[in-house]
């Protein structure tokens, strides 16, 4: 329909408004859980087709179908405008564009109701709603995991606890994936304590039994799959083993329905046998290192980002457990905690704790939080406490937007090497990396010689892609030294619109 047709059918429902009737029109984007402007899936990708819902709320009556309008801005500044006409039905007015982004980068989305002010409201300052729509690059797609919903938050990609029917689907229809919640065997204590010490193989067994039943029986409705709480144990102890059983009827059961969704909290350091079942069962990995409260507090630990090398650490990777790999669906992600002390959380520490993560896992597709346990652990509610939370929360989502989905570059050990090409000449090579989902602008790097500055190179952009060789940008310099040791290093100069974590690494060499 042309926009012209459109305005004339805005004309009749002007007059078929029913006398006395007041009209009123509105549309929120916040919080984006409940709002009436979202996108399905959260994180779209270059290409491939995003649903871009609309769902105003209408008070009075009118007839017919109400106009509206969705502008998409372009990252590079274009806006298009599309026009749409919203169904009314059980007090809202509803309608859906299907939008294909031909390119990577941050788009954003402007809703209007009524936009040539055709209807009569009684209210016209609540018809817009805005909303931020990020296009990742094929091959980095995202998981941003909370245990339970927040319903203040915009990036968020799975629910580890959706507890109703109605959450669920208004999750699921915003692209957000919800689960329900269950028990793992170590957490699970409906069975047998003391036949357990004298007969643990057929208590085993039971247990084993029991979980068939849980993962492969029915499912709730809207739900995709289970979230499944505290699997691990110490090596050879009683709950590891029964760990080992849930996870056997998980795999089974993500056999006989492929296509539910799995996703399961681990506690501690990850052992061969479950690595496996984790391979062959689940979607989802969520590395439990909870390093604001239960480590230094329980354990006593001291320094918190040995805990999260050991935690992501030689099986992870030697089992290629960190992305789906040779024929395994299972991404992993490490879980923080968020909530449970918040008072304890250090906003700052907090990023320092993302910038470790990143550097020794780049390649991890995202971060799970787990943000329940407030008002326990020996902290009593209160205003203030309240607000410090709220800070944590916001402040992981912000870092899971600077971090992972904006550009974020980075020059990361090992990627300023030299090749002398001469007597006296040497070529500097540095290898700029983006770990985030998008492509980045120009990036300016400096190159050094003994920490004076030779020259400067744009690269036009970094790329995201799914490895190190399809989001990386190489700059070389060829530099002129006298014979002896020199340190040749980079440094990123300037890196607009994207997050940079390590900006210089250097190198020695002794030239001839």
């Amino acid at each position: 329909m042309r926009l012209s047709s459109l305005l004339l059918g805005t004309l009749a429902i002007v007059t078929m408004v029913p006398p006395g009737h007041a009209l009123d029109l509105s549309l929120t984007a916040a919080p984006y859980t409940t709002g009436g402007l979202y996108t399905n899936p959260v994180f779209p990708v270059e290409g491939e087709t995003v649903q871009i819902v609309l769902r105003a709320q209408v008070e009075g009556e009118t007839a017919g179908a109400i106009p509206a309008e969705l502008a998409i801005g372009y990252p590079s500044g274009l806006v298009r405008r599309f026009p749409l006409s919203l169904t009314l039905a059980d007090g809202l007015a509803e309608g859906v564009l299907p939008f294909s982004a031909p390119a990577n980068g941050i788009y954003t989305v402007t809703a209007t109701l009524d936009p040539e002010q055709a209807l009569n409201e009684t209210d016209e300052s609540n018809n817009t709603a805005q909303i931020t729509l990020p296009v990742v690059v094929a091959g980095r797609e995202l998981n941003f995991v909370w245990y339970g919903e927040e319903p203040t938050l915009r990036w968020t990609t799975c629910v580890a606890s959706a507890n109703d029917e109605a959450q669920r689907k208004r999750l699921a229809e915003r692209g957000i994936t919800p689960l329900h919640w269950e028990y793992g065997g170590m957490s699970w204590s409906y069975y047998d304590k003391e036949r357990a010490q004298t007969d643990p193989e057929a208590v085993l067994s039971e247990i084993e039994a029991v979980f068939d039943g849980k993962f492969s029986g029915g499912q709730p409705p809207y739900a995709a799959g289970p979230g499944i709480d505290e699997t691990g144990g110490y090596p050879g102890s009683f709950k590891e083993r029964a760990s080992a059983a849930s996870m056997r009827a998980m795999v089974r059961a993500k056999r006989a329905h492929p296509e539910r969704f799995f996703a399961v909290w681990h506690g501690g350091g990850l052992r061969e046998e479950l690595a496996q079942y984790y391979r062959e069962g689940a979607d989802l990995l969520l590395v439990e290192t909870y390093l604001f409260r239960a480590i230094p507090d329980e354990l006593g630990l001291d320094d918190i980002y040995e805990t999260i090398e050991a935690r992501l650490g030689e099986i992870m990777r030697s089992a290629d457990m960190l992305l789906p790999a040779y024929g395994n669906h299972c991404y992993t992600l490490i879980a923080l905690d968020a909530c449970e002390r918040p008072d304890w959380i250090d906003l700052g520490e907090q990023e320092q704790v993302v910038r470790a993560i990143r550097r020794l896992c780049p390649e991890m597709r995202g971060i799970a939080w787990y943000n329940s346990g407030y008002g326990g652990y020996g902290l009593e509610r209160s205003e203030s406490g309240d607000r410090q939370r709220e800070a944590v929360v916001a402040n992981a989502e912000r870092l899971f937007w600077d971090y992972w989905v904006r550009p974020c570059v980075t020059i990361m050990p090992q990627s300023v090497w030299t090749r002398q090409t001469g007597p006296g000449e040497v070529e500097i090579t540095c290898a700029v990396s983006n770990l985030g989902a998008m492509d980045s602008g120009p990036v300016v790097v400096g190159f050094y010689v003994d920490g004076r500055c030779v020259d400067t190179v744009t690269v036009g952009k970094v790329p995201a892609g799914r490895g190190r060789l399809a989001s990386r940008a190489l700059s070389k310099q060829v530099v002129e030294v006298s014979a002896g040791p020199h340190i040749f290093s980079a440094r990123i100069l300037t890196a607009r619109e994207a997050t940079v974590l390590d900006p210089r690494q250097e190198t020695d060499r002794y030239v001839e």
